[in-house]
């Protein structure tokens, strides 16, 4: 009976779940934006340009001529200068600086100047921890913390590591010393599924290549 039921409903579900989840959430989001579309019309009354997906499509149009006008300087210039006078708001400093750090996770120009690092915590139990190097220099705040090193009588560069939490939407971010870090060829891709997933979405022999390697 257990091979008849219940292990091809393990495996189905283990393959369906994904898909579905996949496609409830993109759903969703092309569902939103179509509203979202739809709003900006009603106020126009331009009711006979409404049909199915005319939000969506009105959306995207904006966010292309958004990205067009942003190539040239002044708008840049401007856009940053609200952006400044914004900021001067606590509230909206808190939120609109959290949801745009967000947003910047998903740029790739960024993610290719994070640098995938092993941090060793070995003194401290804990073997190599997966990171991204996030800023290679102390925030002017932190500027008289002392990295020099006892042992050597040197001064050690300070470096900010991110370090991903497996299966949680967060982590840890830390200062440490560039010398406790080992850079590996590793995309920031693969090494946040990897830490996200606690190494369940990728081989160990994969993992093991990386590590050879340095």
């Amino acid at each position: 009976m257990k091979k008849l039921i219940l292990t091809p409903l393990i495996k189905g579900t283990l393959v369906l779940f994904p898909v579905l989840v996949t496609i409830w959430v993109i759903w969703s989001l092309v569902a939103w934006l179509d509203g979202l579309g739809r709003m900006a019309l009603q106020p126009f009354m331009l009711d006979h340009l409404i049909f199915p997906g005319s939000g969506l499509v009105i959306m995207v149009v904006v966010l292309i001529v958004v990205g067009l006008l942003f190539r040239f300087n002044y708008v840049n210039w401007l856009f940053k200068k609200i952006e400044h006078r914004l900021m001067k708001f606590p509230l909206i400093k808190t939120v609109y600086s959290a949801v745009k750090d967000l947003a910047g996770m998903f740029d790739n120009s960024q993610q290719k100047h994070q640098q995938v690092v092993l941090v060793d915590m070995q003194k401290s139990g804990l073997g190599f921890l997966i990171g991204m190097v996030t800023n290679d220099a102390l925030p002017s705040a932190l500027q008289s913390i002392n990295t020099s090193d006892p042992s050597t009588d040197s001064e050690q560069t300070p470096v900010a590591v991110y370090l991903p939490m497996s299966y949680m939407v967060g982590g840890y971010t830390i200062f440490t010393t560039a010398d406790k870090v080992k850079p590996i060829d590793w995309s920031f891709e693969e090494a946040m599924r990897f830490a996200l997933t606690a190494g369940v979405s990728q081989k160990p022999e994969s993992f093991a290549d990386k590590i050879a390697k340095k």
